[in-house]
């Protein structure tokens, strides 16, 4: 059982700490599992388009590169590309959950919370096919989009593998939802390569309970 849980009782920070070690722990392997994958769609995708197949490859992402309860970009006065990818675990919204048997001399609450996933891509040529009136479309636009997808896949399959939270997900019915970003770009004080951004975030509710000191 993890160091966080106890028996009887779970509160809001100690979710989020459960959350942020299993990610921690497991996400490059899941990043690494989610990648092999999908090589060889993206190896079919590559022949439909006539394109020459080039391996799409992940960026690790470190322990210090995973925050909780907030945003580095909204603490920050300015982050720039050394700080991605990165993962934000934040909370939603909690609230009284119908009473559970089991847990009688607690209180119990649905709780959600968002796994945000923020990936990164350097400045590509324009597609050779990517030209419309004029205006190349930049081949970063379709590398950061499939970063951010598969991060957010691999931070699925690490809360669905590890037990801790693997339990605690399964014990409520309510579905996972996940929503996406446009991308965005950047340039240190206007100056320099602009790179590409992208976030998908996927939240989760689970079945939360509290001792009556909150």
């Amino acid at each position: 059982m993890s160091p966080y849980l106890s028996e009887s009782a779970i509160g809001t920070e100690e979710l989020l700490d459960i959350i942020e070690s299993a990610i921690i722990r497991d996400i490059n392997d899941a990043l690494a599992a989610v990648y092999e994958r999908r090589a060889e769609g993206d190896m079919a995708r590559a022949e439909l388009r006539g394109e020459e197949y080039a391996p799409l490859e992940y960026e690790e992402v470190p322990a210090s590169h995973v925050y909780v309860g907030n945003f580095p970009s909204l603490v920050l006065e300015e982050v720039g590309p050394e700080a991605y990818p990165y993962i934000a675990v934040t909370p939603e919204d909690y609230m009284p959950e119908a009473e559970d048997i089991r847990m009688d001399q607690t209180h119990v609450f649905r709780s959600g919370f968002t796994v945000h996933c923020l990936a990164k891509a350097v400045p590509e040529e324009p597609l050779p096919q990517g030209d419309f009136s004029g205006v190349s479309i930049n081949g970063a636009s379709n590398i950061v989009f499939r970063r951010a997808i598969r991060m957010g896949e691999a931070v699925h399959l690490v809360l669905h593998s590890d037990p801790s939270t693997s339990r605690l997900i399964s014990g409520s019915s309510n579905p996972t939802r996940g929503q996406q970003s446009l991308p965005w770009t950047y340039q240190h004080n206007g100056v320099g390569a602009n790179f590409w951004f992208q976030a998908v975030g996927t939240s989760y509710v689970i079945k939360s309970y509290t001792g009556p000191y909150g």
